[in-house]
């Protein structure tokens, strides 16, 4: 299992040498091994006192209860994994296919501009996208301007569009424009017939639990299935590369 201890890292002003004894405790533990603090320091040339001081630094009444408090994280972990199931209970059976090209267009893709698109109520889940998209090392940008589709100034190798009846004119246009430039282009959306639908490979339909709601004034889960899926898409990405699929390696 990989570890990003970025945060720990800042919330504890871990220097470089403190990170790397706590990526070296995180790793003994997620495997099962149970070294005593005398063991680990030998292991990892370090005194006993400077692990003690590290588990000290962030809080811990010492190596010990260290390394409990760390298992039980490292489990919740783990479980949390293992909800897949339970995921795509939710969202609905995604075909590998669709996955995998989702993958491979990251890869293809990890160097240029990625446009998204979504108005309404989907421009929150654009929002999330982009955000998410810039963490991994992306260049993505949310926008809805029809210049930006038309011409492709930015040079974008990748649009995604979100769109719950797939019919919106404000995303249905960029969609037919970029298909001019040869774009690749990524829908979520509720509406298998719809035109943003037919263009997309691939299209990830969602249930749309009230399509005859046009302005939302009932619960629709559409939209947690979109922001949801999109989370799993994206794990099943960065794991499947081995690396952020953003980055380099």
């Amino acid at each position: 299992m990989k570890y990003d201890i970025y945060k720990l890292a800042d919330q504890y002003a871990l220097n470089e040498g403190e990170q790397q004894l706590l990526l070296r405790i995180l790793e003994a533990t997620d495997q099962g091994i149970h070294y005593s603090v005398r063991e680990f320091a030998a292991q990892n040339y370090v005194s006993p006192a400077a692990v003690v001081r590290l588990s000290k630094k962030m809080g811990y009444t010492g190596y010990t209860d260290m390394i409990y408090r760390l298992e039980f994280l490292i489990q919740n972990e783990i479980n949390n994994k293992n909800l897949s199931s339970g995921i795509t209970a939710f969202i609905g059976e995604i075909p590998p296919e669709h996955i995998a090209r989702f993958a491979r267009l990251l890869t293809v893709h990890r160097q240029d501009t990625i446009l998204v698109c979504g108005t309404g109520f989907c421009s929150p889940l654009r929002d999330f996208f982009v955000r998410k998209l810039l963490v991994l090392g992306f260049t993505a940008i949310a926008t809805n301007s029809y210049e930006v589709y038309e011409h492709n100034p930015l040079g974008a190798g990748l649009v995604i569009a979100i769109s719950k009846s797939g019919t919106t004119d404000t995303i249905v246009k960029p969609v037919q424009d970029v298909q001019e430039h040869c774009v690749d282009l990524v829908a979520f959306t509720g509406n298998a017939a719809s035109p943003i639908a037919q263009k997309a490979r691939p299209a990830f339909l969602l249930l749309d639990d009230k399509m005859l709601d046009d302005r939302n004034l009932t619960a629709n889960y559409f939209y947690a299935r979109v922001l949801i899926l999109f989370e799993y898409l994206l794990d099943i990405s960065i794991n499947s590369a081995g690396t952020p699929v953003g980055k380099e390696p």
